[in-house]
């Protein structure tokens, strides 16, 4: 389950620098061209949507293999007091 984790780290840390090359990407071209920040922030989102997307997806991916290990480690210390409560029973 840890590896899952670390696979899920890995895929959203991929898309976090999918999603900054393609800012990057639409600055250099001159597609952002906003007067202030508002607006470019709006035309980075409008043309990024997919990028973010994937982020989100990523990061939610995170969470779900987060909450699964945190509930093997739970089930592991449950055994493990339980192995130590029959061990002192004998």
């Amino acid at each position: 389950q840890e590896k899952s984790l670390i696979e899920a780290y890995v895929a959203a840390q991929t898309c976090k620098k999918e999603l900054t090359e393609a800012e990057d990407d639409l600055f250099l071209r001159g597609v952002i061209d906003g007067k202030n920040a508002e607006i470019r922030a709006a035309q980075l989102r409008a043309n990024t949507a997919d990028k973010r997307a994937d982020l989100q997806k990523a990061e939610n991916k995170i969470s779900v293999e987060r909450a699964i290990l945190d509930g093997l480690n739970n089930q592991l210390a449950a055994y493990i007091a339980i192995a130590g409560m029959l061990k002192g029973a004998e």
